[in-house]
């Protein structure tokens, strides 16, 4: 009968020793930073939002603005995202999620710049994707990323080609009537969520704010999202 050889314990000691040397190294935690902007003052009306993530290389972020979610790439532990800042005081909110866990960052920043009567913002749940804003005023003048400043004042002021979003329309003086608007998938390349916020005298007792969604399909389609009735 043959024996079976005990392993001496200082060998296994060393074995142990060698598996943990080649353990995977603990995942760095979870950190979120705003980078621009840091708060205080500005008369710039549209700001780029940048921030900076460590332990988390790729995904997705949520920025917040002003109480409104948005979806950000992140990218090489960065993301970025064009902003238009409302009158008076603005709230920027970072939030990443890992493992069940968050990390957030939040800044204030005061803009001294014009009031609007309108705010319409367009975002979508696909990274990699084009969707165009359309809004059609009562006068029938369609304002788009090919023609971005309307007769009536409105103007779109931010036009993302990248995923996600936002693009944003304002307007100082809403005309009374119907503004349609519409989304439409310019480059998709799978069924497409956008989301349509929609906020009228943004930061005043009368402030009205309302929420749409649609579903794009493909490459082409074109769906009316809602639309603001001013009497």
């Amino acid at each position: 009968m043959r024996r079976l050889a005990l392993l001496p314990l200082a060998a296994a000691l060393a074995a142990v020793a060698v598996t943990a040397v080649h353990a995977e190294p603990a995942p760095r935690a979870l950190k979120v930073r705003l980078e621009a902007p840091r708060g205080g003052m500005t008369s710039e009306r549209i700001v780029t939002v940048k921030g900076l993530v460590e332990g988390l290389n790729e995904g997705r972020a949520t920025l917040v603005v002003n109480g409104t979610p948005l979806s950000v790439a992140i990218a090489a532990g960065r993301f970025e995202q064009p902003q238009v800042l409302a009158p008076g005081l603005n709230t920027l909110r970072a939030v990443v999620t890992r493992d069940g866990v968050d990390a957030t960052d939040e800044v204030a920043v005061f803009a001294q710049v014009p009031a609007k009567d309108l705010r319409v913002t367009l975002t979508w749940d696909t990274p990699g994707t084009d969707v165009d804003l359309w809004l059609t005023g009562p006068d029938g003048e369609k304002v788009f990323y090919g023609h971005r400043a309307g007769k009536a004042g409105g103007t779109l002021d931010t036009d993302v080609t990248t995923g996600f979003g936002p693009e944003t329309y304002t307007q100082a003086r809403a005309a009374k009537g119907t503004l349609r608007v519409q989304a439409h998938a310019y480059r998709i390349d799978r069924p497409t969520r956008v989301e349509l916020t929609t906020v009228r005298f943004e930061g005043t007792p009368d402030e009205d704010r309302r929420t749409f969604r649609a579903v794009l399909l493909r490459t082409g389609d074109v769906v009316e999202v809602g639309e603001v009735v001013t009497p």
